[in-house]
């Protein structure tokens, strides 16, 4: 009988820089694991400007695991990723792992996970915390929600996993909730149960916002009980990325990524049964993100850029009045700055 755990890691690729993709399989496979755990690493080349293929050829790795390199039109990370999962088969892979190629892991990340997602047979969905190259805190050390739980403000609280070292639990319902509020994971930091969720997917319709979210969320809801660890187990580096490349309000990419998150929090209400407060949350961060989109739209509009017609035909096949109301949500943008009454 064959016992190995197969744990497939998932990476994207797009870049301009040359040696980035050498440091991440240079993590994976330093990766402190067990003797019958077996690595399949599936590469996905989104028609990058710097091809994998020769930092792949440079990595000297054991014969026992294994690399395939997947090449597509480009598509973005999502659809790099959905090429991955597709290309896996559940009755061999036990666990999936996604890693940007720009990110890399401490030598111990798999093996906690592995361990933490073993621990129970309804531990489905694990995530650590995660340092970034630009910030001195971690992830969880500027999330709002992870404070509130440490200082006992809010509850219920995740709860302590017996026996394994700084490992949290939270049940469906309470983790769903929870990333409702907030980002909690980045995408290098998870883990989880292939074998059960091997249809689960990135929302590609999200490409500039929201696709990787929608997928934890969706993850949460599913999932028996999340568990994550509050060890900063990821190193997140600098390479090309869609979401952080989009704040300047100047850029039209900044006012697809607003138009994106409409679309993202319309899908969630859709989607999902939400509860009070969580939706009275999501439709205040709705109204909000309208009004910011419907103010640089306009502005870029008035610059003499082409409106994003894809994004304004998703919007209004989601939400129709969504978009007749765009003049509205304008007025009351103007309204705030006028007032002062605005934190964007």
């Amino acid at each position: 009988m064959n016992s190995e755990t197969v744990v497939a890691v998932v990476i994207p690729f797009y870049q301009r820089e040359k040696g980035i993709l050498t440091r991440a399989l240079r993590s994976v496979f330093a990766q402190d694991i067990a003797g019958d755990v077996r690595l399949k690493i599936v590469i996905v080349d989104d028609a990058s400007p710097v091809s994998p293929a020769g930092e792949i050829d440079s990595i000297t790795f054991d014969p026992g695991q294994q690399i395939e390199l997947i090449v597509q039109e480009n598509g973005g990370p999502g659809a790099a990723r959905n090429r991955a999962l597709a290309a896996l088969d559940p009755a061999e892979v036990s666990f999936v792992a996604f890693l940007d190629s720009d990110d890399e892991w401490k030598a111990d990340h798999l093996r906690k996970a592995i361990a933490t997602l073993s621990a129970a047979p309804d531990y489905d969905f694990y995530f650590c915390d995660h340092t970034r190259f630009n910030t001195d805190k971690s992830w969880f050390e500027e999330s709002e929600i992870f404070q509130k739980w440490t200082k006992g403000e809010i509850s219920p609280a995740p709860d302590r996993v017996p026996g394994l070292e700084n490992i949290y639990q939270m049940p469906s319902r309470l983790a769903f909730s929870a990333f409702l509020t907030e980002y909690l994971s980045q995408t290098s930091t998870v883990v989880y149960r292939f074998s059960k969720f091997p249809e689960a997917r990135f929302d590609t319709d999200l490409r500039s916002a929201g696709e990787d979210h929608m997928l934890w969320i969706t993850l949460a809801r599913k999932a028996g009980v999340a568990v994550f660890s509050t060890e900063c187990n990821v190193i997140c580096g600098q390479g090309v990325n869609i979401y952080f490349s989009a704040f300047d309000w100047n850029l039209p990419q900044t006012v697809d990524r607003y138009g994106y998150l409409v679309v993202f929090l319309t899908k969630l209400k859709r989607n999902f049964e939400i509860e009070q407060p969580d939706k009275q949350m999501i439709e205040a961060r709705l109204a909000k993100f309208s009004k910011v989109y419907a103010y640089l739209l306009a502005r870029s509009m008035a610059k003499g850029r082409a409106p994003n017609r894809t994004l304004l035909s998703k919007i209004f096949k989601l939400d129709p009045a969504r978009i007749l109301s765009l003049p509205l949500s304008l007025a009351l943008m103007l309204k705030d700055k006028r007032s002062g009454n605005w934190d964007w």
